[in-house]
């Protein structure tokens, strides 16, 4: 059992070694591998994961995670289950970011973060800030948030909060809707800002809803929030986007205990492997309903 399991940080850089060096420090995506260790940057991430997918294929040391990160297994710590506490025993970070759209590899920028934490089962905590970061909104973006350009002006920057964003997500598991999209832009602030960047067990809701719900037409926030009767206060808000998903990750977890699924690695097993490239409907906008 891995004493203080969940997000933690770890020194980072671009490496200009091979991907399996790069994945012995953390876990990283289709993207970053090929921007890392291909020099590959701003390409179509299909493309970018049919090139790490034939790097990568056939090495034993090497899996992707519920999240579709690579990272590289080893004897000492499996990925991801290297401890067995009950799922209603443990502690999540449930993320959400509104940006100015486009990929965080691409030039997109967070605007707006939420961490809400839940703990043995309930709401605990939560925390939300507008984000300066010195560029301006796009329309688009504008009307489907709410946020224009002058709201964050005067707002902290990135840089600024960094240090509070790594406490509040240290030693937990990171959970958000379409984790991997919240995730990547977090990595890209940290880095931008100089700081280490996160590595540790992630939860998808819509990984979670593909097999817990698989009746459900869809399954992006709203859908979810409905089926199991979640009111969401502030839709395309960074807050109200992420208590809903605190509170369908609660119940989506005493789903999978139903089942039988009371520890993480249960639950990783139950989940079972992420869908294959190229059947994932990629995000369009932040947090739209897929």
């Amino acid at each position: 059992m891995v004493a203080d399991p969940g997000v933690r940080f770890a020194p980072d850089g671009l490496l200009i070694e091979r991907a399996l060096t790069r994945l012995e420090r953390s876990p990283a995506s289709s993207v970053d591998i090929a921007e890392d260790v291909m020099g590959i940057r701003g390409g179509p991430p299909a493309i970018a994961d049919r090139l790490v997918s034939a790097l990568l294929s056939g090495q034993p040391k090497v899996s992707r995670d519920a999240s579709g990160d690579w990272c590289v297994v080893t004897d000492e710590q499996p990925t991801l289950d290297g401890f067995e506490q009950r799922l209603d025993q443990m502690r999540y970070a449930v993320v959400d970011v509104e940006t100015t759209g486009g990929m965080a590899g691409s030039g997109g920028r967070i605007i707006e973060i939420a961490i809400v934490h839940v703990d043995f089962g309930a709401i605990t905590d939560s925390y939300s800030t507008l984000i300066d970061a010195g560029v301006s909104i796009p329309p688009w973006i504008a009307r489907l948030t709410g946020i224009r350009t002058e709201m964050i002006r005067g707002a902290p920057s990135y840089s600024e909060i960094c240090d509070d964003v790594r406490t509040r997500l240290a030693g937990r598991v990171f959970v958000a809707h379409s984790a991997g999209y919240d995730w990547g832009f977090i990595r890209a602030e940290m880095r931008r800002a100089g700081a280490v960047v996160p590595k540790g067990p992630r939860l998808c809701t819509v990984h979670m809803a593909r097999r817990l719900l698989p009746g459900l037409e869809r399954r992006g926030l709203d859908s979810l929030a409905a089926y199991y009767g979640v009111e969401i206060h502030g839709r395309h808000r960074a807050k109200g986007d992420a208590v809903a998903t605190a509170q369908v990750l609660v119940r989506m977890l005493a789903d999978a205990e139903r089942r039988g699924w009371t520890t993480w690695p249960e639950l990783k097993l139950g989940l079972g492997p992420i869908p294959k490239p190229g059947k994932r409907r990629r995000k369009r906008e932040p947090n739209a309903d897929l």
